[in-house]
């Protein structure tokens, strides 16, 4: 191996088609549309976990428009098939009882889906490299994980949701960190960038109030 491809960042991706990252994305969504009504699981259908995990999964290693596109097609999908899985589960637990998917709702979480699959893609296709981006974008998932936890800190089930948060960052720093140095490095940069998602994964709620009340 030559000194310039030694110096390379190292990064990766599993090799994914694009259909099969839309499959994963609506297989998020189905999932947090059960949670939604699994009293144990609940918590996971209101937080952010289960999508930041897929958006880690199907988008580091990609080069960024394309890492653009696949964050973006996988959050749309879960988000739809959330929605939509929402009205098959309720007309399953709830036999006869009339379901109506609030279109404002969905199109601002679509809409959502669109701006968050950008930043992700701009940002966390780093994921798995070994240099400085490449640390900092690894620190910016974990923080937002920890993030999430706090914001649903104060509801019940929050166990359920510190231990689907436990593998996610697990699964996190297997995707993304490479040497013990990197992981020492991702630990101290994890909080502060904590702090900052702690008033990204807060804003879909403020959005949500808002379109609530605008339309009432």
């Amino acid at each position: 191996m030559s000194v310039e491809a030694a110096r390379e960042p190292v990064s990766g991706h599993f090799g994914f088609s694009d259909v099969v990252v839309i499959a994963a994305g609506a297989v998020s969504g189905a999932v947090g549309a059960y949670a939604y009504y699994s009293e144990p699981l609940r918590p996971l259908a209101h937080s952010f976990t289960l999508w930041i995990v897929l958006i880690v999964a199907v988008v580091p290693g990609m080069p960024r428009r394309r890492a653009v596109v696949r964050a973006v097609c996988a959050l749309i999908a879960a988000v739809l098939v959330f929605y939509l899985g929402k009205a098959v589960m309720y007309g399953v637990k709830y036999a006869g009882m009339p379901y109506r998917i609030d279109l404002p709702t969905l199109v601002l979480w679509c809409g959502l889906a669109v701006a968050g699959g950008v930043v992700a893609g701009l940002l966390l296709d780093a994921v798995g490299r070994t240099d400085r981006r490449g640390t900092m974008a690894t620190a910016a998932v974990v923080g937002l994980l920890v993030a999430d936890l706090v914001r649903r800190s104060d509801r019940s089930g929050v166990g359920t949701l510190a231990v689907a948060t436990a593998f996610a960052i697990a699964f996190v720093a297997w995707r993304g960190i490479r040497t013990p140095r990197q992981a020492a490095r991702v630990a101290l940069a994890a909080l502060p960038m904590g702090l900052a998602g702690l008033v990204v994964v807060s804003a879909p709620d403020f959005f949500e109030g808002l379109s609530g009340s605008l339309s009432s």
